[in-house]
């Protein structure tokens, strides 16, 4: 467990932290603003929120700007004006004040110094100079989406290392975490068992990248370790980082949550929703004159919480559902997932 005595903040977020799990759960959305919200971001929202007050929680908005080249001006504001006009609402966020703030992961840079610098006195880190085609030509057999860190500087004496960095001047090292060989299992709220060897199917990963920014695995197990949350429901294609960031969560001390992976939603013609294809915004719902009764109707029957072509608002659909029927349906439409993409 990390005893964080030479950062106040830290200790003091933690602490507070911890006493507000007593009071019950917490839960969360967190996207990015790099462009507006498509129909399957919105789901996400208007799930985490269903799910968080029905366990009568504390719901916290949180923006993961920490990528600054890739946020979009104005994004921020867009994305809270159209989760009000969904009639979603948060009890903290970067518009509400709270205990565990900021709430924006740009001004949160000194807390994930001093974790980094936790995990460097601990010998748990170390500088990698590596590039991706390095790791890819050096890695014996690709695992799942991207190789295996192959171990190339992980054991460098002082003098390698020292050598290591001189070769390459122009580049600042990556900082990747040690991990052992240990098995990392979950029970996921709607996909069920999921597990991943750290060794075998993770490696070694990137803390700090070597354009100086932190990474996401990094930031995410801080701020939900800092926020105090207790469930984090998702898209299912974050289930993969889920094992990374469990790992994280133990090495710091803080505990799990428990995670909701959903499926993600699809365009027509079978295709993930993306910001970057241009898939239909809120905004553009809201400029054609849709009303945010039909909106939220949609993306609740697209789950199975009503029937289709119904119009509710968000509160009503709080009101008509139960935690027990969220989870069915959700497993439901993830089975249906599973099959259709086995």
């Amino acid at each position: 467990m990390v005893t964080t005595t030479d950062d106040a903040g830290f200790e003091r977020l933690r602490q507070k932290a911890a006493e507000l799990r007593t009071r019950g759960p917490r839960g969360r959305y967190a996207p990015s603003p790099t462009g507006p919200l498509h129909l399957g971001n919105a789901r996400s929202a208007l799930l985490a929120w269903l799910l968080t007050r029905l366990q009568g929680g504390t719901f916290v908005l949180r923006m993961e700007d920490l990528d600054q080249p890739r946020v979009r001006s104005g994004s921020a504001r867009q994305i809270v004006q159209d989760l009000r006009w969904m009639g979603l609402d948060w009890d903290e966020g970067p518009d509400v004040d709270g205990p565990l703030g900021p709430y924006d992961q740009s001004a949160r840079d000194d807390l994930y110094q001093t974790a980094l610098q936790v995990l460097k006195d601990r010998d748990l880190v170390f500088p990698c100079y590596c590039s991706r085609k390095d790791i890819a030509q050096a890695a014996s057999a690709p695992h799942g989406r991207s190789p295996v860190y192959p171990g190339t500087c992980r054991d460098l004496a002082p003098d390698a290392r020292v050598a290591a960095a001189a070769r390459r001047p122009d580049r600042t090292p990556a900082w990747r975490l040690r991990v052992d060989d240990a098995l990392i299992a979950m029970e996921d709220g709607v996909y069920g068992e999921f597990s991943q060897s750290m060794s075998e199917d993770v490696g070694d990963f990137v803390l700090r990248r070597a354009d100086s920014l932190f990474a996401y695995q990094l930031a995410v197990v801080i701020d939900d370790g800092l926020m105090g949350i207790t469930d984090v429901l998702r898209g299912f294609d974050l289930l993969d980082s889920s094992p990374r960031q469990i790992y994280l969560f133990r090495v710091f001390g803080f505990p799990i949550p428990t995670f909701w992976h959903v499926p993600l939603m699809l365009d027509e013609a079978g295709n993930r929703l993306s910001k970057r294809d241009g898939s239909d915004s809120i905004a553009q719902y809201r400029d054609r004159g849709v009303e945010a009764p039909h909106l939220v109707g949609l993306l609740a029957a697209s789950i199975g919480l009503v029937e289709s072509g119904r119009k509710l608002t968000a509160r009503e659909l709080l009101h008509e559902s139960t935690l027990s029927t969220l989870k069915e349906r959700l497993q439901r439409v993830a089975d249906t997932d599973s099959k259709n993409n086995s």
